[in-house]
């Protein structure tokens, strides 16, 4: 008998605790301000700003250099 008393008295408070600790914590998510600047955002953001690469500049030929541009695959 006295071990179906203590048996009901931990199921009770088992049953309290869980609820108790459930009912606390409706709140999801990390404890603290939301208001944060995330910097690893705005650090990425930056470095794929910086590897950009710079848009191609036509490359002027001369006459007198393109006439003496030989093929690498000809022989001499």
């Amino acid at each position: 008998m006295t071990t179906a008393l203590v048996l009901v008295a931990l199921f009770a408070l088992v049953t309290w605790g869980l609820n108790h600790n459930h009912t606390r914590n409706h709140t999801p998510g990390l404890a603290g301000s939301r208001d944060v600047e995330d910097r690893d955002a705005v650090r990425v953001a930056a470095e794929l700003r910086a590897r950009e690469p710079e848009p191609a500049r036509p490359e002027r030929v001369s006459a007198r250099r393109a006439a003496t541009v030989r093929l690498a695959t000809g022989s001499r």
